[in-house]
């Protein structure tokens, strides 16, 4: 049977074909090409009559806030937009039901096909189906689909506060499907309407299965439903055929018998297949192929059991968003990203907080990955029936919609749900106990509600370090319990991770308990030989994973851990060195791999490795009577490596308990050759070392970076920064004065070198530099953390000379705006450079100095 398309007939023939071989008289493909949008709310925007000529043209997966949210502009985009398209519908297809199907619509989704309303869709991260049947037109005419979105802030939809970006659009394919009115429920919240479950007996897999068909023809109409099991040879297994007498909603159940059945593990994902039929007849008039696994999972206070024995669940988070395209990703950069997860070594990943597209649960089934899915309720919820009312329609759609994946182990309920206030910020502690009260009768409906929805797979929650979700109940409400611990970053010491462990294990030792976050954040851009928490160096990150993962290691009752996150990913309301970035990623945003990446594949992933760990640190920059020893390190699965200098070798160590491999040697200045080998295995890497004397004027100056009030230094598109040091004749550094960070949360705007802004000197009275006597360029850059016009004025001078009278960056600038000064000085009797700050009112600051010789 051949069908025609008009104006896509290409796309929509192969895709038509591809259908047609697979699913029988079911025909679906995606209509994702051709589309119209209008960034912008619309009157009559769904008549056909009104044209859509003018509106830009654009294929789906499609959002509005690719870049946005990554601007300096106030906020993002949230609001109105609308989507067209105009599809053509064959008469061969007439007499069948139509309907289309939105895999995600963020947030809210209402459409219309022919100027009729046809349904409305709120929250944005589940699949939802309509039917279109009585309103579409065959044949020449066009069907105009109109879809009005809607991102904007709703209280009654989760997401209420998010640390993520909340991108609006069409981002997930949209698909038209046309079934035999005798077909597979299509109303069954945006699910296939089959359901599949596993049990394990000795030797024998119970595979049970049920669902649900519709007539939407008028009468009774008498078919065969015909299930079969299929291995992954497509040899069948099991087969099983059941008269009905078809009507609306007609259920069926069936359960079948598998003999030593080979069963699904992250070593060995081995899928088997249920072919549903409907047969009127030798016809076969509906199919649904449903891949699933067999195997059994338990989770106890001593860890998590896979098939009746002992496993490691270790893994990471997930967010959807990559860079250049927001959460508009294309199905091979979601498969993709999963195939990153698996190369890591990794067994697990939460997909947080969200549920997310098709192609990533199929990814996790065929890679062997298993899976944590929850709905949105992060932060905050309403306590109000309406919010509840979404909630439970998100939980129901994500299980049924993603309930035969094999992958999914535990479906989650909420995210850090007393983190924020009633007026959408962090808040310590909740002093509302009304809304305690209520969160936990929220916590207990909603585990309930998985509970029943889904026994065969747990249900969890993720809570933050407060003591509300013991004192109100609402941690009892989940039967594995997640922690989000960042001891060591937000708060704190490493050690304190391990504590916080212990002490939550003592008081529910039978409980299971799972680390559902733990990360700290870095910029390629900065390293330290002294790092510090917060000061987002590659080198604080390392340590931050070395240290957490031994003592995860020590604690083998953990059901299992998660990385805070594998992706760098959008937070359009943070600060740090990369504005409007979550910095945790194991991967950058554009999903190229950091250094900590290869500690844990060094860990994970038995495939024999070694990887010298200073792609980060690739170019340095130190200061001193002579080059002081630089750490290298290591990360290897090997017995012994050994690392070699510019060719000579600096001996043989082996990789401690989590395979790092460490030496602290001398660089020349100038490109170094690093080389590390370990068997077989080897690894190269070219590291450029800077020298500064420690007396400027010991060899010819040409210039020199300072990032004032840290230790760290940076390396950026215009050079090298060394950190800041105090004062000593014959060198560089401040006068009096204290080192100070900004406000983590604050964007710092204005500037692509936000590393040197994050940090300043506050109160000192002087910067000087003992050059050689030349002419100099001297850079000051500064930018106000906090100060209000008024609050914070002072005098610049250069040699005496005044550079900036009366500066008041906050007047001037605002707050967290960057801001250069440059003047030119001469340097002479020895004298040097020297920069006074006078303070009129309050400290003076300077975040970062460079000089130039001439």
């Amino acid at each position: 049977m051949t069908f025609l398309f008009g104006r896509r007939a290409l796309c929509a023939a192969v895709a038509l074909l591809c259908a047609q071989t697979l699913s029988a008289q079911r025909v679906q493909y995606t209509i994702n090409a051709g589309w119209r949008y209008h960034a912008d709310g619309l009157n009559l925007a769904e008549k056909p009559a009104n044209s859509d000529k003018a509106w830009q043209q654009v294929n789906i997966p499609h959002t509005w806030n690719a870049s946005d949210p990554f601007d300096d502009a106030p906020s993002y985009r949230r609001g109105v937009s609308w989507y067209r398209n105009r599809l053509p519908l064959d008469s061969a297809l007439k007499g069948k039901s139509i309907f289309l199907h939105f895999e995600g619509v963020n947030q809210v989704a209402d459409v219309f096909v022919n100027n009729a309303f046809v349904g409305r869709h709120e929250g944005g991260y589940t699949a939802f189906t309509f039917d279109v049947t009585k309103y579409v037109k065959f044949g020449a005419a066009e069907n105009v689909v109109a879809v009005q979105v809607d991102n904007s802030h709703n209280p009654f939809i989760a997401p209420l506060s998010v640390g993520f970006a909340l991108y609006g659009g069409i981002y997930r394919d949209v698909w038209l499907v046309a079934t035999d009115p005798v077909h597979f429920t299509m109303s069954d919240y945006g699910s296939s309407g089959i359901a599949v479950r596993t049990s394990l007996s000795d030797g024998f897999a119970s595979v049970s299965l049920n669902g649900t068909l519709t007539n939407d023809a008028r009468g009774i109409r008498r078919v065969n439903l015909v299930h079969t099991i299929l291995d992954a040879s497509g040899k069948v297994v099991k087969s099983g055929e059941l008269p009905m007498e078809a009507m609306p909603g007609s259920t069926f159940r069936a359960t079948f018998s598998v003999e030593q059945p080979r069963l699904w593990s992250p070593e060995d994902p081995y899928l088997y297949t249920l072919r549903s039929e409907i047969r009127d007849g030798d016809t076969v008039i509906d199919r649904i192929d449903t891949p699933f696994g067999i195997r059994t999972i338990a989770f106890d206070g001593d860890g998590f059991k896979l098939n009746g024995k002992k496993y490691a669940l270790r893994g990471t988070n997930r967010h959807q968003d990559y860079a250049g395209l927001g959460s508009a990703l294309s199905n091979d950069l979601h498969r993709k990203d999963m195939e990153i997860i698996k190369e890591m070594g990794a067994n697990f990943v939460r997909l947080a907080h969200y549920p997310q597209d098709p192609a990533v649960l199929e990814a996790a089934d065929r890679l062997g990955l298993f899976v944590w899915e929850e709905i949105p309720n992060v932060n905050y919820m309403t306590p109000d029936p309406r919010f509840v009312h979404n909630a439970e329609t998100m939980m129901r759609e994500m299980i049924r919609q993603h309930r035969n994946h094999p992958s999914v182990i535990v479906w989650g309920t909420m995210n850090e749900i007393f983190l924020w206030g009633p007026a959408a910020f962090r808040i310590g502690k909740q002093n509302d106990t009304a809304y305690m009260r209520q969160a936990q009768l929220f916590a207990q409906h909603m585990d309930s509600l998985t509970r029943a929805e889904d026994p065969t797979r747990y249900s969890t929650m993720a809570i933050h370090g407060s003591a509300d979700y013991d004192s109100s109940g609402v941690v009892n409400h989940s039967q594995v319990l997640g922690l989000n611990l960042y001891d060591g970053w937000y708060s704190g010491t490493f050690a304190g991770f391990g504590t916080a462990l212990d002490r939550r294990h003592a008081r529910m030792p039978d409980r299971p308990i799972f680390v559902s976050e733990y990360g700290a954040e870095d910029d390629y851009r900065v390293n330290s030989l002294e790092p510090e928490r917060f000061d987002f160096s590659n080198t604080w990150m390392r340590r931050y994973h070395e240290s957490y993962l031994a003592q995860i290691n020590a604690r083998p009752w953990l059901a299992g851990t998660a990385i805070w996150n594998e992706f760098d990913f959008s937070q359009p309301e943070t600060g740090g060195t990369i504005p409007y970035m979550n910095q945790k990623g194991m991967l950058t945003w554009d999903r190229k791999p950091k250094d900590v990446y290869y500690l844990y594949k060094a860990n994970w992933n038995p495939a024999p490795m070694v990887y010298i760990a200073s792609r980060g640190w690739a170019k340095r920059i130190g200061t001193g009577a002579k080059p002081a020893a630089q750490p290298i390190d290591v990360y290897s699965n090997q017995s012994r490596v050994e690392l070699f200098v510019n060719g000579k070798s600096q001996g043989v160590v082996s990789p401690d308990s989590v395979k790092r491999a460490s030496w602290n040697v001398v660089l020349k200045p100038g490109d170094n050759v690093i080389e590390a080998k370990a068997g077989a295995q080897s690894d190269r890497l070219v590291v450029q070392y800077t020298f500064v004397p420690s007396k400027l004027a010991s060899v010819p100056f040409t210039t020199l970076g300072v990032n004032a009030g840290s230790k760290a230094q940076v390396s950026d598109e215009t050079g090298l920064w060394i950190g800041d040091q105090q004062y000593t004749p014959g060198g560089f550094g401040f006068v009096g004065g204290t080192p100070t960070m900004f406000d983590k949360d604050l964007p710092i705007t204005h500037t692509t070198q936000t590393p040197l802004y994050f940090t300043f000197q506050s109160g000192m009275s002087a910067y000087r530099f003992d050059v050689p006597d030349g002419s100099y360029a001297v850079t000051l850059m500064f930018a106000e953390p906090s100060a209000k016009p008024g609050e914070r004025v002072f005098d610049v001078s250069v040699n005496g000379k005044v550079v900036v009278s009366r500066l008041d960056l906050s007047a001037k600038y605002g707050i967290a705006r960057a801001a250069t000064y440059t003047t030119s000085v001469t340097a002479s009797g020895g004298a040097g450079i020297t920069v006074n700050f006078t303070p009129i009112k309050g400290q003076a600051i300077l975040n970062a100095i460079r000089v130039i010789r001439k």
